[in-house]
């Protein structure tokens, strides 16, 4: 079995295990903070694993790791300016063109090496998988072509500044507010919804601005060393432009 394979059947199992726990209120396995922060963790650990298996090439791991830290150069840079900075564009427009795995691994790193700058925490996990997500879901919709279009792209990096902000407020719910309740959660992200408004009109400055140039540029780039195989080679005779068996 692949190691990819065995944690989603870790986290499958711990799933089942958090409704067990909350069926017969089994200690520890009906602590929903914990249970749900372990499957966060899994879900990182199955998308890295992914990532190691699929083999990428050196040029892809390349701009990639490129993108992940311009990606954590603009957050860092940012950070004196409440929720305004460039990453999560960055992250949506390269899981956009590189496809959802590629993105997934962007967010997430640009995640884990800033906050050595800016401050490691029980946070960091789900920043990972706010941005992963971000990465991730870009490239899903970048196969069907759904955000092309300044436009497009534009509202679609808005929309995960709110998203984004979503996930931390569910984290922190999650960690430090009891009762656990749908009133808890609104209100706490009624309290932060203007930096979750910075977040998303930078993603949208960003995204108009430097959206299509940065598209363009990365498609180009992929270009060069990505192909696809469309069918059978031609047989060697014909190929020669000579014959084989008898067929012209």
């Amino acid at each position: 079995m692949k190691p990819s394979n065995g944690v989603l059947v870790t986290l499958i199992g711990c799933f089942g295990l958090f409704i067990a726990g909350q069926a017969w209120s089994i200690p520890g396995l009906n602590n929903l903070a914990v249970m749900i922060t372990v499957m966060a963790v899994l879900v990182l650990a199955y998308y890295y694993l992914l990532f190691e298996e699929k083999g990428s090439d050196t040029k892809t791991i390349a701009v990639l790791g490129m993108l992940a830290a311009l990606s954590v150069a603009g957050r860092v840079v940012m950070a004196p300016v409440p929720n305004v900075q460039p990453a999560t564009f960055i992250i949506i427009t390269a899981g956009y063109v590189f496809g959802p795995l590629s993105g997934f691994m962007v967010g997430s790193t640009t995640a884990l090496v800033s906050n050595f700058m800016l401050g490691q925490g029980p946070w960091t996990i789900w920043q990972m998988l706010a941005w992963g997500l971000a990465g991730l879901i870009a490239g899903l919709l970048g196969k069907r072509n759904r955000l092309e279009g300044r436009l497009r792209l534009s509202i679609f990096c808005a929309t995960w500044g709110f998203i984004y902000g979503a996930i931390l407020t569910f984290y922190f719910v999650l960690g430090f507010i009891r009762p656990l309740t749908f009133r808890a959660f609104f209100t706490a992200y009624a309290t932060g919804i203007w930096f979750d408004a910075f977040h998303a009109a930078g993603n949208f400055a960003f995204a108009f601005l430097f959206g299509p140039a940065l598209v363009l540029m990365l498609r180009r780039y992929r270009s060069r060393f990505q192909f696809e195989y469309a069918g059978d080679l031609p047989e060697k005779g014909a190929a020669l432009g000579g014959t084989t068996g008898g067929r012209p």
